[in-house]
């Protein structure tokens, strides 16, 4: 694998990592490019992986095919279900894009931190963003609209919107397909809050 890559994109931002920690990390990580399309974990699967999307998309979905998540570029992929719980997935993940990841295996990890505390640092950081996106995305659907939903992805991340397929994009939002189509038009047509 690319080690500058790797250190340069992930840990070179981390100054509390020491060497040895990096020479570790180097071990453990591979990085692995997905094509688009490609199902990349399975419902009812049980790998025990966890990395950070370096490039690509992934989309998340449910048996019934509902978007219940989107892990972008410099995002965590996991799954919380396997690495928490240790049960199977819920869900299913896809590579709505060619997707390269550097992926660990999260058991192995679990191991080096009894001697590496500042990968256990490291780690925490990523536990602790996966958790706050979780909540975001949570709080948004109890306290916001559909539409609100659809405006915040527009002025946080536009790009996503032009990404992902309206079904997609919509059974995420929350909303069905033909209005998240009108949302479009109004936002996007009408001069108001382009992107």
């Amino acid at each position: 694998m690319r080690s500058n890559e790797f250190t340069q994109n992930y840990f070179e931002q981390n100054s509390f990592l020491h060497d040895s920690d990096k020479e570790k990390l180097l071990e453990l990580v591979q990085m692995v490019t997905f094509p688009e399309n490609k199902i990349i974990l399975h419902r009812g699967e049980q790998i025990s992986q966890v990395g950070v999307v370096l490039k690509g998309l992934i989309r998340v979905y449910d048996k019934n095919n509902k978007t219940v998540w989107f892990v972008p570029e410099n995002s965590v992929y996991g799954c919380m279900e396997i690495l928490a719980l240790k049960r199977p997935s819920s869900l299913t993940y896809e590579a709505l894009e060619e997707t390269t990841m550097f992926l660990l295996n999260y058991d192995e990890l679990e191991e080096t931190i009894k001697d590496y505390p500042n990968i256990a640092t490291l780690l925490l950081m990523y536990w602790k963003k996966t958790a706050m996106d979780i909540y975001s995305n949570f709080y948004s659907f109890l306290h916001m609209t559909p539409e609100e939903r659809y405006l915040q992805l527009l002025s946080q991340n536009s790009r996503l919107i032009l990404r992902v397929k309206s079904k997609d994009l919509a059974t995420y939002l929350g909303m069905h397909p033909v209005s998240l189509s009108r949302l479009k038009k109004r936002y996007f047509n009408s001069g108001n809050d382009k992107p």
